[in-house]
Parts: structure tokens; C-alpha cells; sequence
């Protein structure tokens, strides 16, 4: 178990640049505001690649389909290609963010659904995982769930994403 979490620790490092306790957009009593929040009585997610509390004040809340490796013409973008199927799901977020005038900065939550798990396959998600962190940004709060399957048997990863935007 601990190679397990010493493993997704490597994963979630990478898509992290740097942390601190609370970091915190635009934050003046009544605007608009993500604030990401890591007590002092927790661990230190940010080893990890995540936050442990994301608030968001006075925006609107953008909740996006489970996003995987369907391109636009309806098809499996890369059938038996783990990392080419996150590449497809993360710009299908980024695309779906855009239509709605958000980016990866208004990420809140991310649910990462990868079937038939094995932290191998940390090496394929983590480089494109990390497009939805903002350069010099905070990563959102997030959970890697390990699947037996998805909708299809040809998809291999599937991600669940909150935003918000003012």
C-alpha cells in the first residue's frame, strides 16, 4: 500500500508546481472567488497534486458531463491508448470549459475515472492531467477512482469536472 501512495504522490507531484496554505482569486467581500484551502491540521496535499478544500464565492457553478476519448465525429479518439484517450478527455474539458468562457484556472473538482487501475498507468495520465492546472496555478480539489469498466469497453478514462466562474 505505501509503494501505491508513494507512487500516486510521483503522479500528482507532476501536476502541481507549487503550494501553499490558502491561495485565494480575486477576493474582496462580494466578488467573485476561488479559494483553495489546506489546513494546518491535514497533510499537506500538495505533494500530491491536490487541494483539500476549494470555496467558491458569488459565481456560477459549471458542471461538465463525464468527459473520455470521443472526438468530434462520435468516435473512440484511441482505441487501447491510455494516453491518447486522456489527451482526447482533456480537450474535450478545455473545449466545453471554453463554450462557457472558462479555463483550467475556474477548475474546482476533478473526478478521474480510469478502468482496470494500476498506478502504472500514472506515466500515461499525469502529462496530460496537468494541462488542467494552470501554469504557476493551484490544482483543484480531486480523487483518481480505479474502475472495472466504463460506458464502453474500448474507454479507458473518464473525467468528471467542477468549475466556476464569476
Amino acid at each position: 500500500m505505501t509503494s501505491v501512495v508513494k507512487q500516486v504522490g510521483v503522479f500528482l507531484s507532476v501536476i502541481i508546481l507549487a503550494g501553499c496554505a490558502t491561495t485565494q482569486t480575486n477576493g474582496a467581500q462580494g466578488e467573485f472567488s476561488i479559494i483553495r484551502t489546506n489546513p494546518d491540521t491535514m497533510v499537506d496535499p500538495t505533494t500530491f497534486g491536490y487541494t483539500h478544500v476549494v470555496t467558491v464565492n458569488n459565481g456560477r457553478m459549471i458542471y461538465l458531463a463525464g468527459q473520455g476519448p470521443t472526438n468530434i465525429e462520435g468516435k473512440n479518439a484511441a482505441p487501447g491508448d491510455l494516453r491518447g484517450q486522456t489527451r482526447q478527455a482533456v480537450d474535450n474539458i478545455l473545449n466545453a470549459l471554453a463554450a462557457v468562457g472558462a479555463g483550467p484556472e475556474n477548475i474546482v473538482k476533478l473526478r478521474i475515472n480510469v478502468a482496470n487501475y494500476t498506478p502504472r498507468k500514472l506515466i500515461d495520465i499525469a502529462p496530460e492531467i496537468s494541462r488542467l492546472t494552470p501554469e504557476g496555478g493551484k490544482p483543484p480539489a480531486s480523487i483518481l477512482v480505479g474502475v472495472e469498466s466504463l460506458v464502453l469497453p474500448t474507454t479507458l478514462i473518464e473525467i468528471e469536472t467542477v468549475a466556476a466562474i464569476p
